[in-house]
C-alpha cells in the first residue's frame, strides 16, 4: 500500500506551521533577558516534575550561545513563514533531525529530561517536512535547482 502523498498546499501549510511553532517557542531564546526568564521557568518545571538531568547555572557562555541559536532560528523561521516550500520544508527537516540528535546525546550526557519535551516537536515537523509530497518526484529541491545542480556537476 503506497504512503499518501501531501497536496502542495498541504505541504506548504505545514512547512508554515512549523515555522510558527519555532518563533512562538524560540523567540525568547534571541534576547539575553527573555532567554533568562525562560530559563528559569524551564529549571523551575524541572525541579517540580523530578525530572532526572542538570540545568546548570547560565553564564556569558550559555548566554551568547543561547542567543545566537534565538536570533537564527528566528530569521530562519520567518523565512519559511515567507515563503514556505519544498526546498526549505526539507532543508527545515533535516535541521530538526540533527536538533534532536543533539538533544538526545545532551539528556544522554547529563542534561535535564526536560529537553526531551522540544524533541518530539522536533521529530514529529521532521517526519512531516519529509513526507512526500504530490508532484515533486520524491526530490528535496524543487526542479529548477534540481535542474542548475545537475548542470553543473
Amino acid at each position: 500500500m503506497p504512503i499518501p502523498a501531501f497536496t502542495p498546499a498541504r505541504y506548504r501549510a505545514t512547512v508554515r506551521a512549523s515555522a510558527w511553532y519555532d518563533l512562538l517557542v524560540t523567540w525568547p531564546f534571541a534576547l539575553p533577558w527573555t532567554f533568562a526568564w525562560l530559563y528559569g521557568l524551564l529549571a523551575s518545571a524541572s525541579t517540580a516534575l523530578a525530572l532526572p538531568g542538570t540545568m546548570h547555572p547560565l553564564d556569558a557562555t550559555h548566554m551568547l550561545l543561547a542567543n545566537l541559536l534565538g536570533s537564527v532560528v528566528v530569521v530562519w523561521s520567518i523565512a519559511r513563514i515567507a515563503a514556505p516550500g519544498v526546498l526549505l520544508g526539507r532543508l527545515d527537516g533535516l535541521a530538526r533531525f540533527l536538533f534532536a540528535a543533539w538533544q538526545i546525546y545532551a539528556v544522554a550526557h547529563g542534561a535535564s529530561a526536560i529537553v526531551l519535551g522540544f524533541t518530539v516537536f522536533e521529530l514529529f515537523f521532521g517526519v512531516l517536512q519529509w513526507w512526500r509530497v504530490a508532484g515533486a518526484g520524491g526530490a528535496a529541491c524543487p526542479a529548477k535547482l534540481s535542474a542548475r545542480v545537475r548542470a553543473a556537476a
